[in-house]
């Protein structure tokens, strides 16, 4: 199975998600999936933000000496991004709106890495 294909079941499953994707720390996007029905028609865009976004939690953690971010949840007016760790300088997101339900998301988000590690 595909980065693509995990990423699409995640949205196939959740009718309020709208993005799913797996970033690097290194500020660079792996893969991203967008759902049909959601707005953003700038991809490359979308991708460059979250990596960039999880690049930079990632860092505040290291220079706090928390050691590695491992999830972080950011709320905005439209999404919810739920962001967890993959492998070391690899994450999975995965925004839904506010409508979602923030329990079967973070199921999701699990299922996703789990599926992610196994294929590695």
């Amino acid at each position: 199975m595909t980065l693509t294909d995990i990423l699409y079941d995640a949205i196939d499953l959740l009718p309020d998600a709208e993005i799913a994707g797996v970033v690097g720390t290194d500020g660079l996007s792996v893969e991203m999936a967008i759902s049909p029905e959601s707005p953003f028609d700038h991809i490359d865009m979308v991708e460059m933000e979250l990596a960039s976004l999880a690049a930079a939690a990632q860092a505040a953690s290291i220079r706090l000496g928390t050691g590695a971010m491992l999830d972080m949840i950011v709320e905005t007016e439209y999404l919810t991004y739920l962001i967890s760790l993959i492998t070391p300088g690899y994450y999975v997101v995965l925004g839904v709106t506010p409508e979602g339900n923030l329990g079967r998301a973070r199921f999701a988000v699990r299922q996703m890495v789990h599926r992610f590690r196994e294929e590695l």
